[in-house]
């Protein structure tokens, strides 16, 4: 028996000890689940970048940081693209979810509001809240292609 428990224990250790090389060398693709896992950024122009902290939180800021003097495209971005030093998106509005209990400020995605949003790194100034008829307009007048495509983040 006691030959038995031994073998048991190399071999569990033996399989610790490849999923730990693994996790080591690919750390971008765990294994592991629960908060986090799914957490990303990304580069853009400007010295911007896409984050995305949560399922809902999904915003364009400065890497270097921000505060209320800084442009940003506040959540919810859904898709996204550069043309030279400006960033454009849409983003998908958000509504609290409860908004009868002032405790409960949790936001969810309000699937009937979406809005573009223009971001000028070099001026650092936004144009936001735009519909579809506003914001072709201002692409036109800043000169960026109408045919711009946005891109899903997840796919940018």
């Amino acid at each position: 028996m006691n030959k038995y428990i031994k073998t048991l224990l190399v071999f569990c250790g033996l399989i610790l000890a490849i999923l730990t090389v693994w996790f080591f060398q690919n750390p971008e693709s765990s294994f592991a689940f629960g908060p986090g896992v799914q957490d990303f950024s990304k580069n853009l122009t400007g010295g911007y970048k896409l984050y995305r902290n949560s399922a809902h939180e999904i915003f364009i800021a400065p890497a270097d940081g921000w505060n209320s003097e800084i442009a940003i495209i506040p959540s919810k971005v859904i898709r996204v693209n550069v043309y030279d030093e400006f960033i454009i998106a849409e983003r998908q509005g958000l509504k609290r979810r409860n908004p009868n209990d002032s405790l409960d400020i949790y936001e969810v995605p309000d699937e009937n509001v979406k809005d573009f949003w223009i971001l000028d790194t070099d001026k650092n100034y936004a144009l936001g809240n735009l519909n579809r008829t506003d914001f072709k307009r201002k692409l036109d007048s800043l000169h960026i292609p109408a045919k711009i495509e946005l891109v899903d983040i997840y796919k940018y």
